[in-house]
């Protein structure tokens, strides 16, 4: 991750889409995204305007313990001129504590842009 890397600069976000995800994580993030007023939206790269400034992607892993759970989950930000995150955010959860999926995508979302914005001095 870049140490210097200022996401607030970003105003069209693209999520990337994972052909395995069967249970609406990248529709989380696209949310999370716009609930922060940023243009966002999902699909396979093929589909992404030509706009775009960013992509995140995404990689979630569950557990089953008579329910499944999110036992993690990690945003990758990349500038699409830079083919390197420059910023992520990770989730690591126990399945005896369990948080519904919108809320660790909203909350990385927020990880993201407030560890990576510079503050005001």
């Amino acid at each position: 991750m870049k140490p210097d890397a200022d996401l607030s600069k970003y105003q069209r976000v693209w999520v990337k889409s994972n052909m395995n995800d069967n249970r609406g994580i990248g529709h989380f993030i696209r949310e999370a995204l716009r609930a922060r007023g940023l243009e966002s939206d999902l699909g396979p790269l093929t589909m992404m305007p030509l706009n775009t400034q960013a992509i995140i992607s995404f990689t979630d892993s569950w557990a089953w313990d008579f329910k499944d759970h999110m036992t993690g989950l990690t945003l990758s930000f990349k500038d699409t001129k830079i083919d390197f995150p420059i910023a992520t955010a990770t989730y690591v959860g126990h399945t005896s504590f369990t948080k519904a999926p919108h809320e660790i995508a909203e909350k990385l979302v927020d990880k993201l842009f407030s560890e990576n914005t510079p503050r005001k001095k």
